[in-house]
């Protein structure tokens, strides 16, 4: 008897929102999605921190924002210091494992980096996890980036979630083509169309939709 081959599921797993200060940020997911985003915890090396809102379906909302406690010279913190207002940056993409992943990017052409991450949450649990970024690319922060969580639980499992993802929202200049074919290959609720480079959500709340 044959086995039935399934194909690998990809999710969004959360949304990235930047802010030049972390408290700015969570006054603005309140403003947004009328929740509180909670404190998540720092990323050493990284000049990070974060905080998180639940989402529906296991994702979330996580503001990130440089912490004042780390050395910020030459790290994703120190960038995040020149945010005017908080913005909606990136979308992570998750996956059981990137070693479903990795032979289906290098079947479209695409150049990878892997970084381990992990951070201490304020009640004591170590989370760790590996992120996936793509390189050799013209999309910048547009593309999203993988997550794999390995043995870490979900940061959302706890959160009660302040609405439902709907769609994602993709502008670029140029060619389509590359960008519109990965996203058909991961099958996400991601609307591509030709503009200027720019990156939005809408979610599902419980007054109506709310664009991020």
């Amino acid at each position: 008897m044959r086995s039935e081959v399934t194909s690998p599921i990809y999710t969004i797993d959360h949304l990235m929102v930047g802010a030049c200060d972390l408290e700015l940020g969570k006054a603005w997911v309140t403003r947004k999605l009328g929740a509180m985003a909670i404190d998540g915890g720092c990323h050493a090396g990284q000049g990070t921190r974060n905080a998180i809102a639940g989402l529906a379906h296991q994702c979330y909302l996580e503001v990130i924002a440089p912490d004042p406690a780390q050395e910020l010279k030459g790290t994703f913190g120190e960038k995040l210091l020149g945010y005017k207002a908080p913005r909606l940056r990136a979308f992570a993409v998750g996956c059981d494992s990137f070693d479903d992943l990795v032979p289906r990017l290098n079947g479209l052409g695409y150049q990878y980096s892997v970084l381990d991450m992990f951070r201490e949450t304020p009640d004591g649990a170590h989370l760790s996890w590996r992120l996936l970024f793509l390189e050799g690319h013209a999309y910048g922060a547009t593309m999203p980036f993988f997550i794999e969580w390995g043995q870490s639980p979900h940061p959302s499992h706890d959160l009660i979630p302040a609405g439902r993802l709907a769609q994602i929202s993709v502008r670029l200049p140029g060619n389509l083509d590359d960008f519109e074919c990965l996203m058909t290959m991961l099958d996400l609720p991601v609307k591509v169309s030709q503009g200027a480079s720019g990156l939005s959500a809408t979610i599902q709340g419980a007054q109506g939709l709310i664009k991020i």
